[in-house]
């Protein structure tokens, strides 16, 4: 595993990713019974702005930078301000540990041994898995609490990630139908993400819903175009609130924005 996610924190698909995040677990907290939260590919849990590699990229300028003062996103820049912004950037971990109350239970998992030693130090009070993300899932789910939501953002080094994706929905509907689901994509020119959005129809999951993300056109070669983000089992509150954002996010990060319901 080559990816290294300190390169990209703080970007436009981590604002988008951990903005509707926030917004799940808010909706999941509107009930007293605890929840479970599962972050399949935890990465390092928080990120130094100042480092050698986020200095290398600076991909954070045009994510949370363009975003970090806007009402719109407060609910979420809070959040991000309390771990140290501008000097630090809290990753999917952060936000579901600073969200969880005492009934609530979280599980991150980072296959990367070097991450993962770096994510139990971050978390000392959280239960770290080091294993593959589909793995932990088959291990974990469904939790003893019945209700939560999983989070897979995969870097997609493998050619055939979305294929893997694709024969995993099922399993995951057998064992878990109740269950939310949060699935990160890139958009690349080369990846047939509809693909995976039809799959997703057949998999016998309700309330799927999509958003996605474009920085560039969809098809324009050679890196990085855009982000989608599925959810399966989506918390009603979810697109309603996400629909308030959006505006004012798009323009802030300029790009354009569309959301559909696959399956109510």
């Amino acid at each position: 595993m080559n990816y290294r996610h300190i390169y990209h924190a703080g970007n436009f698909a981590d604002v988008i990713k951990h903005a509707l995040l926030v917004l799940a677990l808010q909706h999941l907290q509107q009930k007293e019974k605890g929840y479970f939260a599962l972050d399949a590919h935890g990465g390092l849990g928080l990120y130094d702005l100042q480092s050698v590699e986020t200095q290398k990229t600076k991909e954070y300028e045009a994510g949370i930078g363009k975003i970090i003062d806007l009402p719109a996103l407060a609910f979420f820049a809070e959040i991000v301000k309390l771990y140290g912004y501008p000097q630090t950037y809290p990753g999917s971990p952060a936000f579901i540990n600073h969200l969880l109350r005492p009934q609530d239970r979280a599980v991150f998992n980072e296959l990367h041994k070097d991450d993962f030693e770096t994510l139990k130090s971050n978390f000392p009070k959280i239960h770290i898995e080091n294993k593959d993300a589909y793995e932990v899932i088959r291990a974990l789910v469904p939790p003893p609490e019945r209700r939560g939501l999983v989070l897979l953002d995969p870097p997609f080094e493998k050619t055939d990630e979305f294929e893997t994706m694709r024969k995993q929905l099922k399993e995951w509907y057998k064992r878990w139908a109740s269950g939310t689901y949060m699935i990160w994509y890139p958009i690349k020119a080369h990846l047939e993400t509809h693909l995976f959005n039809e799959a997703a129809k057949e998999s016998g999951f309700e309330k799927i819903w999509v958003t996605e993300f474009l920085y560039r056109p969809r098809h324009t070669p050679d890196g990085l175009n855009g982000c989608g983000i599925l959810f399966l089992n989506t918390p009603y509150s979810v697109p309603e609130r996400w629909a308030q954002i959006t505006p004012a996010l798009a323009a802030a990060l300029g790009g354009t924005m569309g959301s559909a319901w696959l399956r109510e």
